[in-house]
């Protein structure tokens, strides 16, 4: 056998080492419970048909483009309608991404460089998290991904119409699973304009066949742009420095938490850092000894198609928020990530061989230590399966169940996503189960009426509060009262605390169970034990 093929077996025996890497990190993010925005794509899935999710995508109740809901109510058929079946788009997804960097980079960058991009793209936090997030991110970056080996086929010598027509459709796929890929797309249509004057108009033409393709969704567009949802999102982000400065480490370092470390409390980002500052010097070392050989053409075009990707993303979210409209956060910057792990390992190939690998090793080990922490549910989850699980498991029967802890911008909560009961629900929230329900946001309730109702019941109630200071404890006059969203709610006399169990994670979570009075044996109040 010739070196060139053991040389090729070895090196996709390295890639796939490398897509198993990420298959398993990524099966093991995928045991994490959802919550947040995961709720809204759960409730469109369940409560529509396949038209249906077309139609309320098109409403106020969501502001994102169709595709990726499609996808999820595909998968839903086949894995169920819980968060993990609607998750499944995301994982496939982020599983083939991996392998999709080698095919891109090795056309664009070379053999070393697509490597180091491949490794990247396996344990980055960011492309792991969202490869078990029930959202469009993981689809719209395999699309791009797509886009841009199509782009890179068609400007190549042998080039073909169907690498145009190829990019022209995953581009506006990846535009119609999340709205900012465009972004991207703009990045890529440059790179063609200025590396290949004699393909401008071919780019033009296949560029407009891209937009003909999205205007069946111009009025779905255009009324997402006039959604209120779209202010309430920008609320939710904030604005300022500090915030923007979060969103960019976030970017790069994806921290789940209330409160965020400040950076030298950040060792995954120090060591990450300390990467990309030893390729950075070794290539000025190498640039002053005149030792940096001048790349390819192909090369040095493949390189600014990187920076072009990433760049736009960048600069044309920052010139929107100049202009007073704010999308500048880490998820509307997840295009980045499309083209940040081929920029990354660009500079990292371009260190050399002796320090390349160094820094490779930095940037890798960095990025693991996000990524671990990204996969101890205790830190950056929050345990609805397991509460769901323990009020499924109880063996007093009947009575109600009170959902204060809530972390939902749809009518579904997380609780529901996985509580399959026939126990009555009472959930303290101001919205209500309609597709235009993104106006109760403003509406004010009464969670004291909501739990009265909860306890006018023979019991027992489980009332499921969120955060440690949240959970149920004795007033002056013997009875009860917790917290929900920040509001005092006060159980109503003849009603004891029977059992407590507590989930630790980025809020803990407490499933509280009250019996009347006289009923059962134990103290009231007493916890009975921590779940982690």
């Amino acid at each position: 056998m010739d070196a060139s093929r053991l040389s090729k077996r070895w090196i996709w025996g390295l890639v796939g080492t490398l897509f198993l890497a990420g298959l398993v990190l990524r099966l093991l993010m995928l045991r994490e419970s959802a919550w947040g925005d995961e709720m809204s794509t759960l409730w469109i899935i369940r409560g529509n048909d396949f038209f249906g999710v077309i139609s309320t995508v098109n409403s106020d109740a969501e502001i994102s483009p169709p595709f990726f809901f499609l996808l999820a109510k595909v998968s839903s058929w086949i894995f169920g309608q819980t968060p993990t079946g609607i998750r499944i788009p995301s994982f496939v997804a982020g599983v083939l991404a991996v392998p999709m960097f080698y095919l891109v980079g090795i056309r664009a960058l070379g053999r070393r460089a697509a490597l180091y991009a491949t490794a990247i793209a396996a344990v980055s936090p960011f492309l792991v998290y969202f490869s078990a997030n029930a959202r469009a991110y993981s689809v719209m970056i395999l699309l791009l991904l797509a886009a841009t080996w199509c782009l890179l086929a068609a400007t190549s010598e042998n080039g073909r119409t169907w690498h145009w027509v190829g990019w022209s459709v995953a581009g506006c796929l990846a535009v119609y699973s999340h709205y900012t890929a465009c972004l991207a797309i703009a990045g890529q249509l440059v790179w063609v304009l200025w590396f290949f004057p004699a393909l401008r108009l071919r780019a033009l033409a296949f560029t407009g066949l891209m937009v003909l393709l999205f205007l069946p969704w111009i009025g779905g567009f255009k009324a997402d742009l006039d959604s209120p949802t779209s202010d309430i999102l920008q609320a939710i982000q904030g604005s300022g420095f500090d915030r923007k400065w979060n969103a960019i480490k976030d970017l790069f370092f994806l921290w789940i938490a209330n409160s965020k470390p400040g950076f030298f409390h950040r060792p995954d980002m120090l060591i990450g850092l300390a990467g990309v500052l030893v390729a950075t010097l070794a290539v000025i070392v190498r640039l002053a000894r005149g030792s940096l050989p001048r790349p390819p053409a192909e090369r040095a075009r493949g390189v600014w198609l990187a920076v072009l990707m990433v760049g736009s993303v960048f600069v044309i979210e920052l010139l929107m928020l100049a202009a007073g409209t704010d999308i500048f956060g880490a998820r509307n910057l997840a295009p980045v990530w499309a083209g940040l792990p081929l920029l990354i390992a660009a500079g990292l190939a371009a260190a050399g061989p002796r320090w390349g690998p160094v820094a490779l090793v930095l940037v890798l080990a960095g990025f693991s230590v996000t990524t671990a922490r990204l996969l101890d549910p205790a830190k950056t989850s929050i345990s609805y399966e397991k509460a769901a699980e323990s009020i499924e498991s109880d063996q007093d029967r009947g009575g109600a169940v009170l959902d204060a802890a809530i972390v939902s911008p749809a009518p579904l909560t997380p609780l529901d996503g996985y509580l399959d009961t026939d126990l009555r629900e009472f959930r303290m929230t101001n919205i209500e189960d309609r597709p235009d329900f993104i106006k109760d946001i403003f509406r004010g309730y009464d969670p004291q009426q909501i739990a009265d109702q909860a306890f006018d019941t023979a019991g027992p109630v489980r009332v499921v509060t969120l955060g440690e200071g949240s959970a149920p404890v004795r007033d002056g006059q013997g009875g009860y009262s917790f917290l929900a969203s920040g509001t005092e709610v006060l159980v109503p006399a003849g009603w004891r605390e029977q059992k407590r169990v507590s989930f630790e994670g980025v809020e803990q979570l407490s499933v509280s169970t009250f019996v009347r009075s006289g009923r059962g044996s134990g103290g009231g109040g007493q916890k009975t034990g921590d779940a982690q």
